[in-house]
């Protein structure tokens, strides 16, 4: 048996707080998979970081993440940032995106994969990318809805994370939500399926406004040498529809690459737990497909973790 029912020691530690993902593309230096670390009930994880940015500029953005347990097996979790376009001007700053989701474990499948999904929803607060992608690649500052799944497999001392997501990207000027009725008392509710019937025109999930969604998977290996804990993670991503929505760039996704959808990011780095709880480190990420001068070419990360 690989797992115990309770996660502890070196597999609880692998599993701790990796909390990036390409649902919402922040541009940072960690692991690409979301974290599977479920907190417990009645207690808090906080962390908070800073990325060095390299486009054709130098960004720095500034983040916070929470984690609180809301039922047995399930945490909601916030993020918010703050960005600086130039690290030469340190007042030239601007609010990020935020980002709020719900974690919830199935916990050990066949008593050996651990297994969870998680719902993100990004709160716009940067400015659109859809209009602003060479000054703002750090953030995307449009509403996006995603759904993750993520699984982990542990043969000591490796630990191997997968994740799956899809995105519901919005077209310019458009909510991911347009078309979601829960108004139960009209009969286009029902008909629409409350705006989930993708072969209903006008629903939220009518089948030709997903053409800009984005469908990536995401795998990480984590080695465990505790207290030292370095990984190694990779992320492959694609638009739905491969044309370029109109114009030449008009498409939020911050890692750009080839035929402005596909890309493919990697990211490598070390954390030094001082407990089970508690863990300090460095990452770096880089974008192994470049088109233009405003996307990303790599990110360098700090950041510190802990739960009490």
């Amino acid at each position: 048996m690989l797992f115990k029912p309770e996660i502890t020691g070196a597999i609880r530690v692998a599993l701790f707080v990796f909390i990036v993902t390409i649902a919402h593309t922040q541009a940072t230096g960690k692991p690409l998979t979301p974290s599977m670390y479920t907190v417990d009930e009645g207690s808090i994880e906080g962390y908070c970081g800073i990325d060095l940015i390299q486009t054709n500029r130098t960004h720095i953005k500034e983040y916070v993440h929470i984690h609180t347990a809301i039922l047995p097996g399930t945490d909601i979790r916030f993020s918010a940032s703050m960005l600086q376009v130039n690290s030469q001007q340190l007042s030239n700053t601007t609010i990020g995106d935020s980002t709020i989701g719900i974690w919830h474990s199935f916990g050990l499948l066949c008593n050996t994969v651990l297994s969870g999904i998680i719902l993100e929803l990004v709160l716009p607060a940067a400015p659109d990318v859809y209009y602003n992608e060479t000054t703002m690649p750090a953030e995307s500052g449009i509403t996006t809805f995603s759904l993750s799944f993520v699984a982990a497999y542990a043969t000591h001392p490796l630990t191997i994370i997968f994740s799956g997501c899809y995105t519901l990207m919005p077209k310019p000027g458009e909510s991911v939500f347009e078309g979601l009725s829960l108004n139960i008392l009209r009969v286009s509710t029902w008909k629409n399926v409350f705006g989930l019937n993708p072969f209903k025109k006008g629903s939220m999930l009518y089948y030709t406004k997903l053409s800009d969604d984005i469908v990536s998977v995401a795998l990480t290996a984590v080695y465990e040498i505790f207290p030292v804990i370095p990984y190694l993670s990779f992320c492959l991503g694609d638009r739905v529809n491969n044309s370029p929505v109109y114009g030449e760039h008009e498409l939020p996704v911050l890692y750009k690459g080839y035929n402005d959808t596909f890309f493919l990011v990697t990211s490598m780095g070390i954390r030094y737990f001082f407990s089970e709880k508690t863990f300090i480190g460095t990452g770096l990420l880089y974008n192994v497909l470049q088109n233009y001068d405003y996307s990303i070419q790599y990110a360098i990360s700090l950041e510190a973790s802990s739960v009490w």
